[in-house]
C-alpha cells in the first residue's frame, strides 16, 4: 500500500506511535510518506520512507500562519503525485480535518485516497471536548473513512463525548520488542542505589510534582535516586519542589533523551502518576525493558498494567499508597525480579509491533475495499 502518515513531530505519545507505525509499515514493504512541519525525532531513514516537510508561510495578511491549510495542500499534492491509498491522520484536529480537505480537493480526479483517523487522547479529552473545537472534531470522525482509538477506555470516551454512529475500533499502541528489551538491563542493586524513573512532556496532567513527593517518601526508606526525563511547562515547579523538600541532590533532570530503551534498562522502577493516560506508551516501553511500573489507576493504564504482576496501580494523588507500592516492589531481589519478568512478558505477549501492525494493515484493507462511511466507521 501507499500510505501517508500525518502527525505531530514532538516527543508525545501520538508522535512516537505514528513514527513507529511508519517504520514498521516500511519494514513490511509498504510505501510510506511521513508529513509534518519538521522531521519526527524518532524517524530513522528507510528505503520505503519519504519525509515531506509542511512549509508554513508567514504572510503579513495572516495574524497566525495557516498551518492546517498548508498541511491539506501538501497531503493533496502527495496523494495526487504518488496515488496514495491511505492518509492516516494522528489526532482528529488538525490532521484529520486537513486530510479530509485534501481528499475533497481531489474529488473527481483519479485519486481514491481514503482517510483514517487515530485518536490518541488529548485530541478528544481536551481539544475535542472544548466548545471551540467540538463540531470540527466530530466532523473529522463522522466524515472520514475509518476511526481507531489506542485503548478501549479512549474508544468509549470518544463515543460518549461525540455520540458517533459507531464506536471507534480499538488498535492499541505497540512497542518494538527487539529495541525495547530486558537484554543488558541493570540488575537488582544489592547494597546500592535504586534508580526510579519518570518520562513525560511535563504537562499538568502528568502530575510531576506527585512524582517528586512520592520519591521523597521512598528515598527515606530505601537508598535511591530519581531520574526525570523530558521537558515541559511543569519542569520548573518540579525542580523547585525538589529543592524545598531538600532532595535536589538526589533528583536528576536530564531533559529529552534519544535512547529511551537504554534509560529504561538502567532504571528499577518507572513512575507514571498522571490524572489519566489514554494508553501510557512510556509505561509500556519501560515494561518491555523489564522495568516494573507504578501508575495511576486511571484511563487506559488499567488495560496495559496488570496490578500485582507487571506493576502496581494506585489511586491518583495518594502519595502514601504509591510510595508503599514502590517499596513493596523494590524491597527484595526476588520480588523485584518477579515483577520485572512479568512486565517484559506482558509487553512481549500483548503489545509487540509484530502483533499490532497486522491489525492496522487489516483495517486499511477494509477501508480501501469499501466505498461508504457512517460515523467514521466503514460499512
Amino acid at each position: 500500500m501507499k500510505i501517508a502518515i500525518s502527525c505531530h513531530p514532538t516527543t508525545g505519545g501520538s508522535g512516537v506511535v505514528a513514527t513507529e507505525l511508519a517504520l514498521g509499515l516500511a519494514e513490511r514493504g509498504h510505501d510510506v510518506h511521513v508529513v509534518s512541519y519538521e522531521r519526527p525525532f524518532r524517524l530513522n531513514s528507510h528505503d520505503n520512507i519519504r519525509f515531506h516537510k509542511v512549509n508554513v508561510q508567514d504572510y503579513p495578511l495572516f495574524k497566525y500562519p495557516p498551518h492546517d491549510l498548508n498541511l491539506a495542500n501538501k497531503l493533496a499534492q502527495i496523494a495526487d503525485e504518488v496515488k496514495l491509498d491511505i492518509i492516516h491522520a494522528h489526532y482528529a484536529v488538525p490532521h484529520a480535518v486537513s486530510a479530509m480537505l485534501a481528499r475533497d480537493m481531489l474529488c473527481g480526479c483519479t485519486s481514491s485516497v481514503k482517510v483514517v483517523t487515530t485518536v490518541h487522547g488529548t485530541d478528544i479529552t481536551l481539544v475535542g471536548s472544548h466548545h471551540d473545537f467540538y463540531r470540527v472534531c466530530r466532523y473529522a470522525m463522522t466524515r472520514n473513512d475509518g476511526t481507531t482509538a489506542v485503548s478501549q477506555w479512549l474508544s468509549d470516551r470518544t463515543q460518549d463525548e461525540f455520540d458517533l454512529d459507531a464506536t471507534p475500533t480499538v488498535i492499541p499502541n505497540f512497542v518494538d520488542c527487539e529495541k525495547f528489551s530486558p537484554d543488558r538491563r541493570a540488575g537488582y542493586p544489592d547494597g546500592g542505589e535504586f534508580v526510579m524513573l519518570h518520562a513525560s512532556n511535563f504537562r499538568p496532567v502528568k502530575r510531576v510534582q506527585d512524582v517528586i513527593r512520592v520519591f521523597q517518601l521512598v528515598q527515606e526508606r530505601l537508598p535511591s535516586r530519581l531520574v526525570m526525563v523530558g521537558d515541559g511547562p511543569e519542569r520548573g515547579m518540579a525542580e523547585e519542589m525538589a529543592g524545598e523538600l531538600g532532595i535536589c541532590d538526589r533528583v536528576d533532570f536530564v531533559g529529552k533523551q534519544n535512547d529511551m530503551a537504554e534509560v529504561y534498562r538502567n532504571g528499577h522502577l518507572f513512575l507514571l502518576l498522571s490524572d489519566y493516560e489514554s494508553f501510557g506508551l512510556s509505561a509500556l516501553e519501560a515494561m518491555a525493558c523489564g522495568t516494573p511500573v507504578i501508575a495511576s489507576r486511571a484511563g487506559g493504564l488499567v488495560e496495559v498494567i496488570e496490578d500485582g504482576r507487571s506493576g502496581r496501580l494506585c489511586k491518583v494523588g495518594d502519595h502514601t499508597a504509591i510510595a508503599n507500592a514502590a517499596v513493596e516492589v523494590l524491597h527484595s531481589a526476588e520480588t523485584w525480579q518477579r515483577y520485572s519478568r512479568h512486565a517484559s512478558a506482558r509487553a512481549k505477549d500483548s503489545f509487540c509491533k509484530n502483533l499490532i501492525l497486522p491489525r492496522y494493515e487489516a483495517f486499511y484493507d477494509k477501508v480501501i475495499s469499501k466505498t461508504s462511511v457512517a460515523g467514521g466507521v466503514v460499512v
